[in-house]
């Protein structure tokens, strides 16, 4: 109920941008279902924009268009959401709809190796490079560019997965 008084606070002085941080946790289903329509509706008619901040990648999928995928407080991937699920191009990115999804051969999996880093002590170079597969020394070293995949997709990898 308390998320849904803030959100009606907030859209009451019509603003262009909203930022829903978690709008959804701790709402059960049918009410997070209702909220998300309403939230569609008020863009529709508005024009609002939403940045819609959320661990949820189902809700991901059924209610954004472009979507920014972050590690350790970077940004690792930008892309229309539907690209970035259908070809991931970060490992992070992968291992995260495998994850949520359950994508893939469950019997081949891997799980994800070592743990979180430290956020007050980032690792030099890649942030995921501990944890990834595909790691190699300039990974460990330095920390990758945002490159293009397309004129909408970025990724941040010295070794992103090509389809």
């Amino acid at each position: 109920m308390r998320q849904r008084i803030v959100g009606a606070i907030a859209l009451s002085c019509e603003p262009k941008l909203l930022i829903a941080d978690e709008a959804t946790t701790n709402l059960d289903v049918t009410i997070q279902l209702q909220y998300l329509d309403l939230l569609r509706d008020i863009q529709n008619k508005t024009g609002l924009t939403l940045l819609f901040i959320t661990h949820n990648l189902g809700i991901v999928a059924e209610l954004c268009e472009y979507v920014i995928v972050m590690y350790a407080g970077k940004v690792v991937e930008r892309s229309p959401v539907m690209d970035l699920f259908d070809t991931p191009a970060h490992p992070y990115s992968k291992v995260l709809l495998e994850a949520a999804f359950g994508l893939g051969d469950m019997k081949n999996r891997e799980p994800i190796t070592g743990e979180p880093p430290d956020l007050a002590d980032l690792p030099p170079g890649c942030s995921f490079h501990p944890r990834c597969f595909f790691a190699d020394q300039r990974c460990r070293q330095e920390e990758p560019p945002e490159e293009p995949l397309t004129h909408n997709r970025w990724v941040k990898c010295w070794r992103p997965i090509r389809t």
